[in-house]
């Protein structure tokens, strides 16, 4: 029996020592009651905020001693947006390790089996068709740009195989999952390695999107607008902030103007950015990245975000003002352009036009010359047709005699030098006369035909030795025009 209350003993040591290292409160907010919750990890009691700051207890929580130690100690928690609003999901930065927590069972509990973590920091988690999904991150020195679910049989993350060109990175940047067309967009991320460039963080402005139909990556452009770039700059000097979606707009803050701030936001879907500016103090009072913020508590679900600031008592809050919906605040704003515009001289657009422009002034010139050389070619051969010079009687009646065999194959040397008056003559004199009358005759004739040799001498079918004079199959159609009367 000692032995028993002695592990007893030392595991309620344990349990102490990790509830007392632990957050205190885990803190949500729930989109349909528009109101904050929290999670009290000491005694495992759930409380809900009243209109008036104070922390009302509603019930005790239910949850097994594995649970209670997987709690990761001193890290970040967060909610996970989610259409079910009876379930509450929490992430645990850099681990993997993600909690469920049931609003009629009251049940606690981590969902994941899961031992690796580190190299996920800062990952972007969402919902698509009811599983959990992480994107990107950082840790073990490196940036990654995997896509992953939960697996709800083996209780562990799965890895998506994608073809297409993904970004070297997926953090610090602009990460959103779509719905309404299964994708996700991203943009101007961090990459980095350690044995890389020697170790500086790369910043990519392409925007991508991965298609979860066809597992695939495509780059649709990237991020030009020098007004974008210039507040991305001053705005986001460590990669580590992130920027926080709505569900519509990314939202990032300005630096200070005149008493108040200014806020961007950037429609994930067609890419407008859109300027507030905070008169009336509506988001200046909130912290935007809570990480940033030791004092107060921004709860954020969708485009809901409440910020409360404990004081020394723990059943009483100051809530700083009243429930904001973000998406509504940019509703009817000017824009200010949108954020993959370019100058149109610097445009793919304008480059296109212009390679199409030299292209049609080559043509057209190309087109310009080639008529001007056809129609002097035209008029040079007709002048020379009808003045009677363009080739003699004799290569008339030649080229007439060699239509006539066209389809026979031509006429043999003997009656080629019939028709050219060359019997007369000696054998080696017929041939060079020959030779020289025909060759004449087709430079002549290439203004006509367009054939460099007209009239061509080929072997006989019957004996190699002997040879043939016919007319060449392209010319065969001018030559008979030409022959017309």
């Amino acid at each position: 029996m000692g032995l028993y209350i002695k592990r007893a003993f030392i595991l309620v040591i344990l349990l102490q020592i990790g509830l007392q290292t632990r957050a205190d409160f885990y803190y949500f907010l729930h989109h349909k009651e528009k109101t904050a919750y929290r999670i009290n990890s000491v005694n495992w009691i759930l409380e809900k905020l009243q209109s008036e700051g104070k922390w009302v207890v509603l019930n005790r929580i239910k949850l097994d001693s594995a649970t209670i130690t997987s709690l990761p100690v001193n890290i970040e928690i967060n909610q996970i947006p989610s259409e079910d609003l009876n379930q509450v999901y929490f992430s645990a930065n850099c681990t993997n390790q993600f909690y469920r927590f049931d609003l009629k069972s009251m049940i606690f509990n981590r969902m994941d089996k899961t031992f690796y973590r580190g190299d996920n920091c800062h990952a972007y988690h969402f919902f698509r068709k009811g599983v959990l999904h992480s994107v990107g991150g950082y840790g073990f020195w490196r940036t990654n740009n995997h896509i992953i679910y939960f697996d709800e049989k083996s209780k562990e993350w799965e890895a998506y195989s994608s073809t297409g060109t993904p970004p070297q990175g997926i953090y610090g940047g602009f990460v959103a999952y779509l719905p309404e067309k299964d994708e996700l967009i991203s943009f101007m991320n961090y990459s980095h390695d350690v044995n890389v460039n020697n170790g500086t963080f790369f910043r990519d402005k392409a925007i991508y999107t991965y298609s979860f139909k066809s597992n695939k990556w495509s780059q649709r452009g990237s991020v030009y607008s020098k007004a974008f770039l210039e507040l991305f700059d001053k705005t986001n000097p460590d990669p580590h902030n992130g920027h926080y979606f709505t569900g519509k707009y990314f939202i990032m803050p300005a630096i200070p103007f005149s008493g108040f701030q200014e806020y961007y936001a950037i429609n994930a879907r067609t890419l407008e950015m859109f300027n507030f500016k905070d008169n009336s103090n509506r988001l200046t009072k909130f912290s935007i990245y809570p990480h940033e913020n030791n004092v107060n508590e921004v709860l954020r679900n969708k485009e809901l975000v409440l910020n409360i600031r404990p004081n020394q008592s723990e059943k009483v809050v100051y809530v700083d003002g009243q429930l904001e919906n973000i998406d509504a605040l940019f509703l009817n704003l000017k824009s200010v352009g949108f954020i993959n515009e370019q100058i149109w001289y610097q445009s793919e657009m304008f480059n296109w036009y212009l390679s199409l422009l030299l292209i049609a002034i080559i043509v057209l010139g190309v087109l310009k010359k080639g008529k001007s050389l056809f129609f002097k070619r035209f008029k040079y051969a007709n002048e020379l047709k009808f003045s009677g010079n363009l080739v003699n009687k004799s290569t008339i009646f030649l080229l007439k005699r060699l239509v006539e065999t066209y389809a026979t194959g031509g006429i043999d040397v003997d009656e080629t030098n019939s028709i050219l008056g060359l019997t007369t003559l000696a054998h080696d004199a017929q041939r060079y006369k020959r030779s020289a009358i025909v060759k004449e005759a087709n430079v002549k004739l290439a203004l006509l035909t367009n054939c460099h040799d007209t009239i061509q001498r080929q072997d006989s079918d019957l004996d190699r030795r002997q040879k043939r004079y016919m007319i060449n199959s392209l010319a065969i159609n001018a030559v008979k025009d030409f022959l017309k009367p």
